[in-house]
């Protein structure tokens, strides 16, 4: 091959190759990045790219391919976005690169795209210009538009471009869900042309379909039109938007419209995402939802470098612990639980059989699964474990006995980590010999569900928790699929020491007067998966109160009608009854109109124990900023990512 000067010559992230036969090969590879994005410099340099082989005569057809191991083309830049100063701005932006990609769509001669990993957002909009695509069957190969994921649509004319390959009905289904699809299924849709078995054969089959064409771009195929767009329109909307609001997150409403104006015409599609691209670009809820993104990228890169856990042992098998240990076993750790109920750890092996069964489709994966998992009734696995973590009650004097017991049985290089929700770890660190072990790996309930973990560092005077024992709690998280929060300890941590108060503040205005079901629908309407209410009936009444004690600062009223519920035996949906009468997991709410001036007051008016208390927790230092206060609050106690965290959310009503 010899390399094809374009008018800049050498560029940073591409590569332009022309071979004997006349092929030319474009090579996508972002300079001083793991993976490919489309940020500015490596947009403008395919614009000059483009420009050359729109005006080349010595091609007779180019292929599109990643010069990277790890995938096609991830998309733009998203922490690029931020820097458009207004929508005029971000659609000069765009306008140059519908250009650039225009011209890759209508160079005179065939163009074919070879994906062998990741092509979404941008990439596959990139792709989308080629005449075809090949892609490879790896499980790695994924496909899609995940733009409303982050409050947007596709804005470099992948709308269009989709659209006429697949029509409405999957291209709706692609930019409402956000989610990625695999290589055969888009083959199926009609989104890839044609797909090889490994990544190694791509070369050779965009070569083998260059050669078919013999220098002529293929006819267009026509654009596949459903007989009633509106009753296409309609399902989408049934299937995608029921739990949705436009008030909240525009995006999803926004696709449908676009998709609807412009039905006739895919090139109009493509074309209109120029302007409509900024608009939800400048929202509050892409800007709340782009931040999430950032938080999420920031914690996963958390715990990178530690080794991983070969053995697991989990002490004591209720429903916390036993999902702990399920999860891990899943996942490939050789897990061990111990308990001295004998009926609690065969509870916790029957529901982690149901979990293998719901999470793996294959009967001998289950098998496996379910091999790596052993209810070990005499604690033997505590030798061998490489992290062991407590689960037990969450009473001081129980948790330092099984952790003394722990440490006596563990090897020197085990970690020892519990699961304590609110007990400050200083207090279970006096008993252990070797205090720099210890750890707190607080999961949230469910575990399954539930991405976040807070590692905590405790500062006890024999010895705080040592660098290694905390990256080892990172890296475990990481192991798992979780989010690792790093804490300092502290009562209640973060996300309890700022959901409580929240909660206790509901229960206070339901002491005044206000009805529980109102209190509940304001924070709804804010955004709140669940009332405020209706979760203290889920944590349990009984729990809520003594979770809450140390936290210090309980309305005296709060505390009495507490109290009188739990010696009624209403303790929430475990009992059947709380603040309401449980049918099953549901509540059974008196629903009511309510105005809306009146819900908002009542929803700023509960947040703000809760934004007190996220302050509160970055000035000591609990967490080392806000970011990590907002991510706490958006991944552990669901509160709307569209808002962006409760102090991003504060600061942008200033």
């Amino acid at each position: 091959m010899r390399e094809m000067a374009l008018q800049l010559g050498k560029y940073r992230h591409w590569r332009l190759e022309v071979d004997d036969s006349g092929i030319g090969w474009l090579w996508f590879d972002t300079d001083g990045r793991s993976v490919n994005i489309l940020h500015k410099q490596a947009l403008a340099e395919l614009d000059a790219i483009t420009q050359g082989l729109a005006k080349a005569k010595d091609i007779g057809g180019l292929v599109l391919a990643s010069g990277k191991p790890s995938g096609f083309c991830y998309g733009a830049d998203i922490r690029e976005f931020a820097e458009f100063a207004s929508e005029d701005a971000t659609e000069a932006h765009l306008t140059q690169v519908h250009a650039s990609f225009a011209r890759l769509a209508g160079l005179p001669y065939p163009s074919v795209a070879l994906i062998d990993g990741v092509a979404v957002g941008g990439g596959l909009e990139l792709a989308l210009t080629c005449d075809a695509i090949i892609a490879s069957t790896s499980p790695k190969t994924q496909l899609g538009f995940p733009e409303v994921k982050l409050g947007l649509m596709p804005g470099f004319g992948g709308s269009g471009r989709a659209y006429h390959r697949v029509g409405a009905a999957p291209v709706l289904d692609l930019m409402l869900t956000g989610d990625s699809i695999t290589s055969k299924q888009a083959a199926k849709l009609g989104l890839v042309d044609g797909l090889v078995s490994h990544g190694d054969g791509l070369a050779t089959a965009g070569r083998a379909w260059l050669g078919k064409q013999k220098g002529r771009k293929p006819k267009p195929t026509p654009t596949p039109k459903p007989s009633n767009i509106e009753a296409v329109i309609a399902d989408a909307t049934a299937k995608h938007l029921s739990r949705t609001r436009p008030d909240h997150t525009p995006a999803p409403f926004a696709i449908i419209d676009h998709v609807r104006a412009h039905a006739a015409d895919p090139l109009g599609m493509a074309e209109a995402e120029k302007t409509m691209f900024p608009v939800l670009l400048a929202s509050q809820a892409s800007q709340g939802l782009r931040r999430r993104f950032d938080l999420s990228d920031q914690l996963r890169k958390l715990g990178r470098g530690s080794p991983p856990i070969q053995h697991l042992h989990v002490i004591g098998a209720g429903v916390m612990g036993g999902d702990i240990a399920a999860i891990a076993a899943l996942l490939g750790v050789t897990t061990s639980i111990s308990d001295s109920n004998d009926a609690a750890l065969e509870k916790a092996h029957a529901r982690a059989q149901v979990l293998f069964a719901r999470r793996l489709a294959d009967s001998k994966q289950q098998k496996a699964a379910s091999a790596r998992l052993t209810l070990d009734k005499n604690g033997s696995g505590l030798a061998q474990a490489d992290l062991i973590i407590e689960a037990v009650a969450e009473d001081v004097a129980i948790k330092q006995q099984v952790l003394r017991h722990a440490e006596s049985q563990a090897k020197p290089t085990a970690v020892l980590a519990s699961n304590t929700s609110s007990i400050p770890l200083e207090e279970l660190a006096v008993v252990l010999s070797h205090p720099t072990r210890l750890i707190g790996m607080h999961f949230f309930n469910p575990a399954p569900v539930m991405p976040l973990v807070e590692v905590i560092a405790h500062q006890a005077k024999a010895g705080t928790s040592s660098e290694a024992s905390l990256l080892c709690g990172l890296g475990f998280c990481q192991q798992l699929g979780k989010m690792p929060l790093p804490c300092k300890s502290a009562p209640g941590f973060l996300v309890n020491r700022a959901v409580l108060p929240y909660v206790l503040a509901a229960i206070a205005q339901n002491c005044d007067g206000t009805a529980c079901d109102k209190l509940d629908e304001a924070m709804r309407d804010f955004g709140m998966p669940m009332g405020p209410i209706e979760l203290a009936d889920q944590i349990g009444l009984d729990v809520l109160l003594a979770a809450s004690k140390p936290l210090g600062a309980m309305p005296p009223t709060v505390e009495k009608v507490l109290t009188a519920h739990i010696k009624a035996g209403r303790l929430g949906r475990k009992s059947g009854e709380g603040f309401y009468k449980w049918e099953g997991n549901n509540a059974l709410r008196a629903a009511a109109q309510y105005p809306s001036k009146d819900l908002t007051q009542i929803a700023e008016s509960l947040l703000q124990p809760m934004l007190a208390a996220c302050a509160a927790a970055v000035a000591e230092g609990v967490v080392i900023n806000e970011d990590m206060a907002d991510a706490a609050m958006i991944f552990g106690a669901g509160f709307p990512a569209f808002r962006g965290g409760p102090l991003f959310w504060a600061a942008s009503k200033k």
